[in-house]
């Protein structure tokens, strides 16, 4: 550990016009106050106390935390965070990353335009917004201390997916040296036809046929129809996000990522659907047959084995935690999965971890859910109202320093010490003790991969 971190807050790193590219500052300006994207905060989000921070379309911020006295330049650690890609803020008190830095790097935390905003139509400006704050790291970051040829970038959820996108632009080649994607909802990444769809369904709403006649819309009027376009679960996923073979991502995105040298680290959860399901206030009316029809949607003949094997995998589950364990595989373990296989057929450095360790909060019903890793990959396991969400175990100080300890290995050598992926399926398990596992629950992988 080091000493003092220092914390600048509210960085401009570029100013845009509506739905236009970033232009980089070269000055050092700072807000005066706190600012997130236009959004409607989501359920993490309101845990994390940021639903009242002033919204405004100028948000293209970032906050930097960095060792006091260092007398070398230091790793750089760049989050990225999730929100499904229309909500969050980097300037949330769980991504403060004061503890993090103090193990002797520099933290840098972005903030990025957001929903119809950030990614309307192609042009996917939220993710040119992220290259963009990657750039200005490149140029300044040496002014806090941190060294721009060994930079990092990780992320959660939508951050996660943005760290597997900037994999795959071009244009942030040389603007990062490795990456570790959390939870990343690669389902997210769409095609060119659906964000064609996606501006098309906002221009109707507004009753034009230009996106230039909305530009002067005020940006509540723009949130309320971006809300009303979501109101259909399915739209959910892809209709803002960014899009494969747009003005950012390549075409081929999954042989690019594939192929690319920089090392990988990709994690997922055991229970990420489970956040969800304990929301959803129909859970607790399903039944084994209403889940058994949502299996054979989706494993046809196979449903019947494939029930057995989740239920052997996954004891004492509900009928709704059932179909949290198969949503929480569909929507992050299996993409998860296809991205490390074509990397290690690639012969490119991937690391895979599987966290298991279940909050013990609601009498346990999350599970390992969703976004649970992030208050200890930040090590900041006492930040406002995360107790809330992790409960209070002694296994806390362990998981913290696997986590955040792993990831600043990570950023100062490129390899999280454990071992690599290496075409076997080796995943670091996190729970009170960690363990190494090879070609863990085969069962689930090979109903996934007939």
């Amino acid at each position: 550990m080091v000493g003092t971190v220092q914390q600048h807050r509210n960085v401009v790193y570029a100013r845009a016009e509506r739905f236009g590219p970033p232009t980089l500052t070269d000055e050092l300006v700072t807000l005066p106050t706190s600012v997130q994207c236009p959004q409607v905060p989501g359920l993490l989000e309101q845990a994390m106390g940021t639903g009242d921070l002033p919204m405004d379309e100028h948000c293209l911020t970032l906050n930097v935390f960095s060792p006091a006295r260092a007398t070398e330049l230091l790793p750089v650690l760049v989050w990225i965070h999730g929100g499904a890609f229309t909500n969050g803020t980097g300037n949330a008190s769980w991504y403060d990353g004061c503890n993090l830095a103090s193990r002797g790097c520099v933290v840098v935390a972005i903030n990025y335009r957001l929903g119809a905003l950030g990614f309307t139509g192609r042009s996917d400006v939220g993710l040119q917004d992220q290259i963009a704050a990657l750039t200005w790291i490149q140029r300044h970051i040496e002014q806090f201390g941190g060294d721009p040829r060994n930079v990092t970038i990780f992320g959660e959820s939508a951050g996660g997916c943005s760290v597997v996108a900037l994999y795959a632009s071009p244009a942030a080649d040389l603007l990062f040296h490795r990456g570790w994607a959390m939870s990343p909802s690669l389902g997210q990444l769409r095609t060119t036809e659906r964000a064609d769809q996606s501006e098309r369904l906002l221009l109707s709403e507004f009753g034009v046929s230009s996106i230039d006649r909305v530009a002067m819309t005020p940006h509540s009027e723009l949130i309320a129809a971006q809300g009303r376009l979501l109101r259909d679960p399915k739209d959910v996923v892809s209709m803002f996000s960014p899009t494969i073979g747009g003005n950012v991502v390549s075409s081929n995105a999954h042989d690019v990522v594939a192929r690319d040298a920089r090392p990988l680290v990709i994690g997922t959860m055991r229970d990420e659907s489970r956040l969800w399901v304990a929301l959803n206030p129909n859970a607790a009316a399903m039944t084994q047959e209403d889940v058994l029809n949502e299996f054979e949607r989706r494993f046809g003949t196979s449903a019947q084995k494939a029930w057995n094997a989740y239920q052997s995998l996954r004891p004492r589950s509900s009928p709704a935690q059932m179909l949290a364990a198969m949503q929480s595989d569909e929507s992050f373990r299996v993409p998860a999965w296809r991205v490390i296989d074509a990397r290690d057929k690639a012969g490119s450095a991937t690391w895979s971890y599987f966290f298991t360790w279940p909050t013990p909060v609601f009498d346990g019903i999350l599970g390992a859910c969703h976004g649970l890793d992030i208050p200890f990959v930040f090590d900041n396991v006492a930040a406002p109202n995360v107790e809330h969400f992790i409960g209070v175990s002694p296994a806390h100080r362990h998981l913290a320093d696997t986590m955040a300890g792993s990831l600043f290995d990570f950023a100062c050598s490129g390899d999280p010490s454990w071992q690599p992926t290496n075409g076997s399926r080796t995943t670091l398990q996190v729970d009170e003790r960690n363990a190494t596992l090879i070609d863990p629950e085969r069962e689930l992988y090979d109903l996934w991969n007939p």
